[in-house]
């Protein structure tokens, strides 16, 4: 008999000022389609402010929230802080920019310890200024690592995953981080072929080019919950500490279990799918960030420079050089 559905996720979304809406009435969208194809209640949203005074936002319409966080604290079990529109990676610490925001940070300070907060791309920082990241592990979007970096040096930031999931905290990275944490959530929810609806149907894929050898290797486009959470923790991962056994006991499985898994699933060795996800993480370093590649075989886990040069290569076709001019 299969295990009875979870309660319904309680999400409220919140609006401050300045804040991008585009994910947030996405979401709204994602839970209601959710829901009919459940048919049944998945996720529940609300629309949230510090207070119930319209707020504007950015480059559209003030927005009035339904309800005030502080008294909605009971009735929420995440708090989803959307995108801040950004001109450069220090604009956070303006001073009118900081006393703009000043009292939704005071907000999500104040919420209980047990109340989730999900957030995304420039969220983040709001996130991490009201101490919700303290000694958790976070990500943000590419641009902002060195900024967010400086300022909050007591979030363990992890900025070459899209999702990070520690305790009440998630994270997750671009100004579409919204889809992530809505799939995260879902993926317990929902039943595969629901799922999978509504990942084909909703959640698009990242709009930029991503290397042919790379491209099944996006958290959004793997469709096996088993295999997401395998993803997560390869990402995670040294790439040299990379054991099939180690994955499969993390994940609960047996290594044969896992191995066929993969094979089905992607049709290819759990081995070079676990290099394919590291090289992809390598991908998108020399693609976002001007660090060499020493810096990035050293932050990855890899064993040599010269090792991971020879890997990249044989990947893509291209020296990590090449493939930085053609992609970054």
């Amino acid at each position: 008999m299969p295990p009875p559905p979870l309660p319904p996720l309680r999400l409220a979304l919140l609006l401050y000022p300045g804040c991008m809406p585009a994910g947030l009435f996405a979401t709204a969208d994602l839970a209601r389609a959710a829901n009919l194809r459940a048919q049944r209640a998945v996720v529940t949203t609300c629309w949230a402010g510090v207070d119930l005074q319209p707020v504007p936002t950015w480059q559209g319409p003030a927005l009035t929230p339904g309800v005030a966080l502080a008294l909605a604290q009971a009735e929420v079990d995440v708090v989803l802080v959307p995108g801040l529109w950004l001109s450069s990676p220090d604009g956070w610490q303006a001073p009118a920019l900081q006393q703009q925001l000043a009292p939704a940070v005071a907000a999500l300070r104040a919420l209980p310890r047990r109340t989730r907060v999900w957030s995304y791309c420039a969220g983040v920082a709001l996130a991490a200024a009201s101490g919700r990241l303290r000694g958790r592990g976070a990500t943000a979007t590419w641009w902002l690592r060195a900024a967010l970096a400086q300022q909050f040096g007591a979030v363990h930031w992890r900025f070459d995953e899209p999702l990070v999931e520690d305790g009440p905290a998630t994270t997750a990275a671009g100004a579409n981080g919204h889809l992530p944490l809505m799939l995260h959530a879902l993926a317990q929810r929902l039943d595969a072929t629901a799922l999978g609806d509504l990942q084909s149907l909703l959640m698009l894929p990242r709009p930029r080019t991503t290397h042919p050898a790379f491209a099944e290797h996006d958290l959004m486009a793997v469709t096996d919950p088993t295999l997401r959470r395998a993803l997560l923790w390869v990402q995670r991962s040294p790439a040299s500490a990379l054991r099939l056994p180690a994955l499969a006991e993390a994940l609960a499985l047996s290594p044969r279990t896992l191995a066929r898994r993969v094979q089905v699933h992607t049709g290819l060795s759990a081995a070079l799918w676990m290099r394919r996800i590291k090289l992809r993480q390598v991908g998108e370093a020399l693609r976002d960030t001007s660090l060499p590649l020493k810096r990035i075989a050293e932050d990855l886990g890899f064993a040599s420079e010269a090792g991971l040069h020879r890997a990249f290569q044989q990947a893509t076709g291209q020296t990590p050089l090449a493939y930085r001019l053609t992609h970054g």
